[in-house]
């Protein structure tokens, strides 16, 4: 018999690399501490104050080196149309204006994600270029952070998450209506002047232009500012950044909790148009329920699907009827009935009844919910909530995906509900103006239903920002781990192996177009 068979590993529990290493070690050792924050928020917002506040926390108390990319900036140097403005020498509407054409022309001519791709380049050549002086064979971790002030555009949005992963979080900042549009007028601008650049950043009326309202809503952070960037928004920066480092003991406020359970609860609903969630506390922030949108059935409740569940059993819209949505079929019958009563009135030719259709389908008509087989999240969550807590619905708050539409409104006001917070605006409710003596988006009222902006950790990132990892807390002892903040690692950390090489496909993508620094 030959000798006994040698063990691969100096240890056999453990691999070790020829310098000794662990390979876990080894390639932990090519990642870096580097983080990558991109914020977004609707215009007359203090975006640029957030950018300076977070600058200013991670030098001081991180240690970071920090470089804040504007893409106004990146547009001045690109755009055509932006290229010539200079900051004072026109009024500040037509400045903001050339800049958002200048942001909208360079989509249209290259990709939706241009301004993204153009900041990645100056981040790999700030890497390359440091890598180069240093004479180093291979990149180096780096204590930095870059800020993008701002990203307005879900394309944008999406390539900073593809390329960068888990070191990069974006932050939603949103301050109100009234807030925003005095922020405007400080800077000289007219009342139709403000309006119009509302209307121009929202974008939605073209397909290369800004799309902040839907950019904004994938937010990993949302902070709410009611005034100026001041200590209390401070004080919420830095639990943030605590919590991306793991560096101190943060648990979930009532409002991250309960938006977490109503985010879950909205992926319950199979309705075609829309999911939404959500959760109903009691004054003292106990959650009472949950719901979503979807039919009601028999007996009480809303359909669910089960592993035996056939389409027999599940009268949901898309088995019944017209196998689409129904509220959409209602609203198609109205057009119509419209379109035939102008017709044969001899009001319009027919001729145009195609044309005419659209005109009156795209109209106010789009935006009637009156139709649909589904009740609304919100309903939901009040009507369990009244069948088993009873009077501790009065007083509650009610924590939504989406904005309440007009029709939940006029329930949330009689069941005593105090506070509505939510996430994703809707622009076809009506909420306020019809019920604006009993409801308000106005913090500082005591008197009414006060809906509020949700402000603190996505539901997306719950998870993952709030599970501690191994031995974070406590050392071997049983003592409490205390960090020193200007040394602590981000919890998640990317390889070096990795980020140059993504980055790089993007410098390609861009010099493939003519655009190199």
């Amino acid at each position: 018999m030959g000798d006994p068979a040698k063990p691969l590993f100096q240890d056999e529990t453990v691999a070790l690399t020829e310098d000794g290493k662990k390979i876990e070690e080894k390639i932990n050792d090519t990642h870096t501490d580097e983080l990558i924050l991109t914020l977004c928020g609707f215009i007359g917002t203090d975006i640029h104050g957030v950018s300076l506040m977070l600058e200013e926390i991670l030098t001081n108390t991180f240690n970071y080196e920090v470089k804040i990319i504007r893409l106004s900036e990146i547009i001045k140097e690109y755009s055509e149309p932006a290229k010539s403005i200079i900051k004072g020498s026109i009024s500040e509407f037509n400045y903001v204006e050339k800049l958002i054409e200048g942001g909208n022309e360079l989509r249209k001519k290259y990709d939706k994600n241009i301004l993204a791709s153009l900041s990645i380049q100056k981040m790999s050549f700030d890497r390359i270029t440091e890598k180069t002086q240093k004479g180093s064979k291979s990149f180096n971790t780096r204590r930095i952070c870059y800020i993008i002030d701002s990203i307005k555009n879900t394309d944008e949005l999406e390539l900073f998450k593809l390329v960068y992963r888990d070191i990069h979080y974006s932050i939603g900042i949103f301050s109100p209506i009234d807030e925003r549009i005095n922020n405007l007028k400080g800077r000289t601008m007219s009342e139709p002047e403000i309006s119009q650049l509302i209307d121009k950043d929202s974008g939605e009326e073209l397909k290369h232009g800004q799309k902040v309202r839907d950019t904004f809503i994938k937010s990993d952070y949302f902070l709410r500012i009611e005034s100026v960037v001041n200590n209390a928004v401070k004080e919420k920066l830095e639990r943030f950044l605590n919590l991306i480092f793991g560096s101190k003991v943060i648990t979930p406020t009532i409002e991250e909790t309960a938006m977490y359970h109503a985010a879950s609860a909205a992926n319950n609903s199979a309705c075609l148009s829309r999911q939404v969630g959500a959760a109903l506390t009691d004054s003292n922030g106990e959650i009472l329920s949950i719901g979503w949108n979807d039919v009601p059935k028999f007996g009480g409740g809303l359909y669910k699907s089960n592993i035996i569940d056939l389409d027999s059993q599940d009268h949901r819209c898309w088995n019944m009827g017209s196998k689409g949505c129904w509220n959409d079929d209602e609203k198609d019958l109205m057009a119509n009935e419209l379109v035939n009563i102008l017709i044969s009135e001899k009001i319009v030719d027919e001729s145009k009844r195609d044309l005419l259709f659209l005109k009156i389908r795209n109209s106010k008509i789009k935006s009637l919910v009156e139709f649909s087989r589904a009740i609304h999240a919100e309903m939901h969550a009040i009507i369990t909530a009244s069948q088993t807590a009873g009077k501790r619905v009065n007083g509650g708050n009610l924590y939504i995906t989406t904005y309440p539409c007009h029709n939940c409104a006029r329930h949330i006001i009689v069941a005593g509900i105090r506070k509505v917070y939510y996430i994703e605006p809707y622009k076809k409710s009506l909420t306020t103006k019809l019920h604006k003596d009993a409801i308000t988006e106005n913090e500082s009222i005591s008197d009414k239903v006060v809906i509020l902006m949700y402000d603190g950790v996505s539901p997306i990132r719950y998870m993952d920002l709030f599970k501690m990892t191994s031995e974070s807390r406590k050392l071997s002892t049983g003592k409490k781990r205390n960090y020193n903040l200007k040394e602590v690692t981000p919890k998640s950390t990317l390889s070096l192996e990795a980020i140059p090489v993504l980055e790089s496909k993007v410098v390609e993508h861009l010099e493939k177009k003519g655009l190199r620094i």
